[in-house]
């Protein structure tokens, strides 16, 4: 006799979890878009039945906004870093920076995803727009926190986010080591002032603790 009973029906679905599901998804965002996700091609990568997506989420719609709450946390970080105390603009630029470092903290392929989603969908797209004027308006606070005026602040607020934004649409790949060698100009150039060497190092320190517990990038809060 099958076993029907509600126990059974869970241990069906225990091959993954809701995190693999969004994990997934997140990782199909290479070949498509947000809005086009297709549950079966899901449900291969998984190696398990069409139905299983059914235990955790009522719809693709259900989905597509969990990677919206996911997307959110790209903002949350932004703004959380600009707001920590910090000795000069450099130093607090770095910390903005282990976003675009940790893949847990910024998901540069959602975020670009959104971007693309929002394209066909004015809900999304007004979502995006906020997302931006939170982001770049906590970054302009961030530089006049550190004695900048008002439109300064905003101009080099704008340099930062959008070089950065700019950096993942054009698909730009290098290494971590070319990347480090360009630091101190960004920050000159961002900033006005050369950055230290012990902020310097602070930060290839972060980096190199970043990379050694790599994992999984959903960010889990």
């Amino acid at each position: 006799m099958t076993d029907c009973s509600p126990s059974s029906s869970k241990r069906i679905h225990t091959k993954v979890t809701r995190d693999d599901w969004i994990d997934t998804a997140l990782a199909a965002l290479q070949d498509e878009p947000v809005d086009q996700l297709k549950v079966l091609n899901l449900a291969k990568t998984l190696g398990v039945s069409r139905s299983s997506f059914y235990w955790y989420f009522q719809s693709p719609e259900e989905l597509r906004a969990e990677l919206l709450t996911v997307w959110e946390h790209n903002t949350t970080s932004i703004v959380e870093r600009t707001q920590r105390p910090s000795a000069s603009i450099n130093s607090a630029c770095l910390g903005v920076f282990e976003c675009w470092a940790d893949p847990k903290l910024y998901h540069s392929m959602l975020d670009l995803a959104v971007r693309d989603w929002g394209r066909r969908d004015t809900k999304v797209d007004a979502q995006v727009r906020e997302a931006d004027a939170v982001r770049l308006d906590a970054l302009a606070q961030m530089f006049r926190a550190h004695g900048f005026d008002p439109a300064e602040a905003v101009v080099r607020a704008r340099l930062l986010y959008h070089s950065q934004v700019g950096y993942y649409a054009t698909g730009t790949t290098e290494p971590m080591t070319a990347r480090l060698t360009y630091l101190p100009h960004y920050l000159e150039a961002m900033t006005g002032t050369k950055p230290t060497i012990a902020e310097l190092n602070a930060f290839s320190a972060f980096i190199a603790t970043t990379a050694a517990a790599s994992g999984p990038t959903t960010p889990r809060t």
